[in-house]
């Protein structure tokens, strides 16, 4: 009698419940959530794989976002704008993440200090140009005058210790001006939200400059000014190299758009600040003189 042929039976595939979403799969992640099928706890190993993945990782993340900004940054906004998103830290997040660099940069390396201090020495200029003018001339010094300077000098000095708190806050501003500068045609190709991450990126470049300004400021506080003096210019650049590709213009035409935007930023901002100027100027110089 022969041995009757039994059928290899094949071991039923091993299933796992999603922890976040509820969702039977196999296989190593979710399909509906992406979440990863192994989920232990916590562990001080666990969070510093993590750490590191998200800084060194070749495949994305932080780094790996740094490197295509500085090294093709059109290319990379505009795969991001058609969909290819997975390996890229996302814009607002990478934002956060330089702005927070910055205020530690900032206050670790005595820059603020140096601000604090041309705050100052603004102020002490007006008041030693209101003793003069007193000592010299009889006839009653412009008080409004010395009032409004010692203002500005006040307002310098929000500005720059309060730089992230204002640069986030006017983002629709630049949103605005580059809608307004980059053309008609533009506006109607691009939502306000995709210029608003290919600003982001730009804003992210500007700030990382700014790092380095701080960062030099211990090495040599005259190579540190004189890399703040160039912040307009590092704006300008920083624009043009991540929407050229985006708009489809020539270097030229995007650098001169790009100039006009951050004109019309600036210009806007000085406006609302003479603003504020003049509302406190009215409101306390009585209380102030």
């Amino acid at each position: 009698m022969q041995n009757e042929i039994q059928p290899i039976t094949q071991p039923a595939p091993k299933t796992t419940q999603c922890l976040n979403c509820n969702t039977e799969f196999e296989g190593k992640f979710c399909p509906e959530c992406g979440q990863s099928a192994e989920t232990g706890r916590f562990t001080m190993k666990f969070i510093f794989e993590n750490l590191l993945a998200a800084f060194i990782s070749k495949d994305g993340g932080i780094w790996f976002t740094l490197k295509n900004l500085f090294t093709r940054p059109g290319e990379m906004i505009v795969e991001i704008l058609n969909g290819k998103r997975r390996r890229y830290f996302s814009p607002f997040p990478m934002l956060i993440f330089a702005l927070t660099v910055y205020i530690l940069s900032f206050s670790i390396t005595g820059s603020r200090d140096s601000f604090r201090k041309a705050e100052q020495k603004f102020i002490n200029n007006v008041e030693v140009s209101r003793e003069t003018q007193s000592a010299e001339q009889d006839s009653e010094v412009d008080e409004q005058l010395l009032f409004a300077k010692r203002l500005v000098g006040h307002c310098l000095g929000v500005y720059n210790n309060h730089y992230t708190t204002i640069f986030m806050l006017t983002l629709p501003l630049f949103l605005f001006a580059a809608r307004l500068c980059y053309g008609k045609n533009n506006r109607k190709r691009y939502y306000r939200a995709e210029y608003l991450v290919a600003i982001t990126y730009s804003m992210v470049m500007v700030v990382l400059y700014r790092c380095l300004v701080s960062l030099m400021y211990p090495i040599s506080k005259n190579i540190s000014q004189s890399l703040g003096e160039w912040m307009p210019l590092v704006i300008v650049i920083a624009f043009t190299v991540c929407l050229r590709k985006m708009m489809g213009l020539s270097i030229l035409k995007t650098s001169w758009r790009s100039l006009l935007t951050v004109l019309l930023y600036f210009t806007t901002l000085g406006f609302i600040a003479l603003i504020v100027v003049i509302l406190v100027g009215i409101i306390f110089i009585d209380k102030l003189m």
